[in-house]
């Protein structure tokens, strides 16, 4: 019994002793709130400029996240820009053709192979059979002829071009002047074309093509006079270099002609 008693007695002083403190408690001195404002001040400024920080992270990584999609989108929109532009000039190439040198256009090929050997010239094509690409049928862009069809496979096809050693094609002098003549390819990048005796050529003139073999439409132009040989007195033909109207090497794009 004197146990429960002592602890009885514990707990009611320590009861009183909390009343009293609690009715009598004092306010913290002036001085003292004084010496710890600046203390709270910094900590809530602190605590403020870690919440600041945070927000600029957050918006800091929706934006670069912004930023690389609208970079995506840009780079979308530039293919998808330069793809119609391709295509533009494509549409622009056979209107080209089809006002100034044949009416008959089949389709617009892609070159998507060069033969490397320094003497052969021919191009692959992604046109073939299932897009009505025949045998012989000539080549072109708007600067002027390319060759003609030798190949053709369902998917693609291939191009004997001009300077190819293999090639031959009627040509005769621009505007009309007459004098027919054929131009054979000479590799790496000229044609050697031969007239009659007669004929008035001389540097700097055009050739174009003539109905000679009936492959190619008249008036396309082939090449520019390079170089006038000299003749013999017992030559009966006059020889000139020529420089091919088409660089095939840089061709990107060709223009397919039904033939005649």
């Amino acid at each position: 019994m004197k146990g429960w008693r002592l602890i009885l007695a514990v707990f009611a002083g320590l009861l009183f002793l909390s009343m009293v403190l609690t009715r009598f408690q004092v306010a913290a001195p002036a001085a003292l709130r004084a010496g710890v404002a600046p203390v709270t001040r910094l900590s809530v400024t602190a605590a403020d400029n870690v919440r600041r920080a945070y927000v600029t992270l957050m918006q800091d990584r929706d934006q670069s996240a912004q930023v690389k999609a609208l970079q995506k989108e840009n780079d979308l929109l530039k293919q998808r820009n330069e793809l119609l532009s391709r295509e533009v000039g494509r549409l622009k190439q056979v209107l080209v053709i089809t006002t100034t040198q044949a009416p008959n256009a089949l389709a617009i090929a892609q070159v998507i192979g060069v033969d490397p050997s320094p003497l052969q010239a021919r191009l692959d094509l992604n046109r073939g059979a299932r897009d009505g690409v025949r045998v012989h049928m000539p080549v072109t862009v708007p600067a002027g002829l390319v060759g003609q069809v030798v190949s053709v496979a369902p998917g693609q096809s291939t191009v004997l071009a001009l300077v190819d050693p293999e090639s031959a094609v009627g040509v005769t002098l621009q505007g009309n002047r007459g004098g027919r003549g054929v131009a054979h390819g000479t590799p790496p990048d000229r044609l050697r074309a031969e007239f009659s005796r007669g004929v008035p050529i001389k540097v700097g003139d055009v050739l174009v093509t003539n109905s000679q073999g009936g492959v190619f439409p008249v008036g396309i132009p082939v090449g520019r006079v390079e170089e006038v040989l000299p003749m013999g007195p017992n030559d009966i033909s006059r020889t000139v270099i020529v420089k091919p109207a088409v660089d095939v090497g840089v061709v990107e794009d060709v223009t397919i002609l039904e033939g005649l």
